[in-house]
């Protein structure tokens, strides 16, 4: 008896060794195909334009550290960055303050039998599953016709816009799994409906908040084809454009091109590192309710 037991216990033991060996290679791998992008990016980005054009895949005979010197001359970067900034410090707030509203007026009240809020959120949905692409026209002509084309409250309505919709939903989830318990004790200590939202609710859907947080700015942060279409003069272009600097009316400067691009993807890679606990924590958020 005790022999049989023991060589269960192994065998299940083995078992669980080779899931984990086999866990850790699908891991790697995920994690392999994911940064493959960024190394070959990288890899061209320290060869010469002549190099990536006739031979891509060849290694190079001298790393041109200096395509990151002309890369950045090339680019207006004070200016790009000015505008990128004004656009992310009006967008991010007034359409994370919109969803945080939202949220909570869709997540913890309740409007009658529940139709005008299942509406509302019905509503929202949809401006999160509409193509971006089939939105530019309108979008363009209306700013045209309000003469706020070529200026940067296009894109900061615009983002605002586009980006409210989807924290909202993921700000919903995050405040429908707070324990109803929690509420009914801050209202019995007489706390006003702004007070249980900022000082009770908001403090709790930290993960959720900090996650529509990211992903708004990192939205506003690579949006290309609003800004191409939208800022047309210089002074009000923001660093998502950057890289079309490099493309000329009969040929492209790649390896300038790629070392611009490296420059504006490592903030993205700093802010995702260092906030990736709070992404995951946020999106897992209210799939179970406790």
């Amino acid at each position: 008896m005790y022999q049989t037991l023991t060589a269960d216990s192994q065998r299940q033991k083995t078992k669980n060794t080779c899931g984990k060996i086999l866990g850790n290679i699908g891991l790697f791998l995920l994690v392999f195909l994911a940064a493959v992008p960024v190394l070959w990016l990288i890899y061209l980005s320290l060869k010469s334009n002549t190099d990536i054009l006739t031979n891509p895949l060849a290694l190079p005979d001298t790393l041109h550290w200096e395509n990151y010197v002309n890369a950045y001359k090339t680019i207006p970067f004070y200016s790009m960055v000015k505008n990128t900034g004004i656009v992310i410090l009006i967008s991010v707030p007034v359409s994370m303050l919109l969803s945080i509203f939202a949220a909570f007026a869709l997540g913890r009240m309740r409007f009658g039998s529940g139709k005008v809020q299942n509406g509302v959120y019905s509503y929202f949905v949809c401006g999160v599953i509409m193509p971006t692409c089939v939105m530019i026209l309108p979008i363009y002509l209306v700013m045209v016709k309000v003469g706020l084309y070529d200026t940067l409250w296009s894109t900061i309505l615009t983002h605002i816009g586009w980006t409210a919709p989807m924290n909202m939903m993921i700000m919903v989830s995050g405040f429908r799994s707070i324990p109803d318990s929690l509420e009914e004790a801050a209202i019995i200590d007489g706390c006003s409906i702004w007070q249980l939202l900022f000082r009770i609710l908001v403090p709790v859907a930290k993960p959720v908040i900090s996650t529509a947080l990211i992903m708004t700015f990192l939205a506003c942060w690579n949006d290309f084809p609003l800004a191409k279409i939208m800022l047309n003069s210089p002074d009000v272009r923001t660093l998502s454009i950057a890289a079309a600097y490099f493309k000329g009316t009969f040929s492209t400067n790649y390896a300038l091109m790629t070392a611009g691009c490296v420059i504006l993807i490592i903030p993205q890679l700093l802010i995702f590192t260092i906030f990736q606990r709070y992404i995951i924590s946020g999106v897992t958020a209210g799939a179970v309710k406790g």
